[in-house]
Order: C-alpha cells, then structure tokens, then sequence
C-alpha cells in the first residue's frame, strides 16, 4: 500500500470560494479559501470518510488549458525581434509561450501572437498582448482586450 497523498485541483471563484471533492468518496465540500489566497495554495484535506489529500489551489481569473500549440510572435518598437513559438497553455486572458532560441523579451515588452488552435475549424487565432513574465525561453504573456470575449476561444477552453 502506497503512503503517497494524491494531489487534485480545486478553482477558486472570485468570491474566494472553492469546491472541494473527495477522490475516494465524490463528498463535495464549498470552503472559504481567502486565508489562502497570499499564503499558502497547497492544502492538506482529511475527509469525512477517513480519506487524506492534497487540493492545489488555483486562483486564476480564468482556467488554463495546456496545449502544444504552434505558432509565431512579433514585439512591438522600440523591442525587437520575433520567431516561432509552442503555446504551452492558454486562457481567456493569457497565453504561456516557450520561445526558440535566444530572445531579448522582457516584462513590459508590447507583441502579438498568431496560432491556430487544434480544434476541429483549425481556428487562426491573432492576439495582441503584454509580457508579464519570463524565465528563461517561458513567457508569460496577457491578452489585450480588442473583444471582451471571443467566442472561438471560449468554446475550444471548455473543460
């Protein structure tokens, strides 16, 4: 018998609560998850049926989806440069892009990024964004809103 405590996610709503699921039993549990929201996003959860895990967390405004996607990006002057890139992970609000070979991106840097979603339509998908992160070729990237909601998008994040 394994001693290894299973991991699950549980979004986190803008009002700061969470449903929490038993993978042993399907118990589902609403919990305030403010005190957490600056600390601490792991938790160790003992259920009502004896069962012992771990919920991760997440307090995005939006669910990421992971993909492998291709694609390229351009920066905006006084920046420079472009090139291909893999979408790692996507939401309505951002993209998470792994850049080849040597780039000069940093946060605040202005761009666009162009790819095609591996629905059924083959969906081309041109986003302008801002850079709000980077470590090493991983480039966290915000969409900048042209259309508050864009329904292509939308329907291919559905879980």
């Amino acid at each position: 018998m394994s001693t290894e405590i299973s991991t699950h996610k549980s979004f986190v709503r803008s009002d700061d609560e969470a449903m929490i699921v038993c993978p042993a039993c399907d118990t589902a549990k609403k919990i305030s998850a403010a005190q957490f929201r600056h600390r601490q996003h792991l938790v160790k959860v003992k259920c009502k049926c004896g069962h012992l895990f771990k919920v991760h967390l997440e307090f995005r405004r939006h669910h990421r989806k992971a993909t492998e996607l291709e694609g390229m990006y351009d920066v905006d002057p006084p920046a420079i440069g472009g090139g291909k890139i893999k979408v790692i992970n996507l939401s309505l609000s951002g993209a998470c892009i792994e850049v080849r070979g040597i780039h000069d991106l940093k946060v605040g840097h202005q761009g666009s990024l162009v790819f095609t979603l591996d629905n059924r339509n083959e969906t081309v998908l041109f986003k302008k964004v801002i850079i709000k992160t980077t470590n090493g070729n991983r480039i966290g990237c915000e969409f900048i809103q042209d259309r508050a909601y864009e329904k292509e998008l939308g329907f291919y994040l559905l879980p």
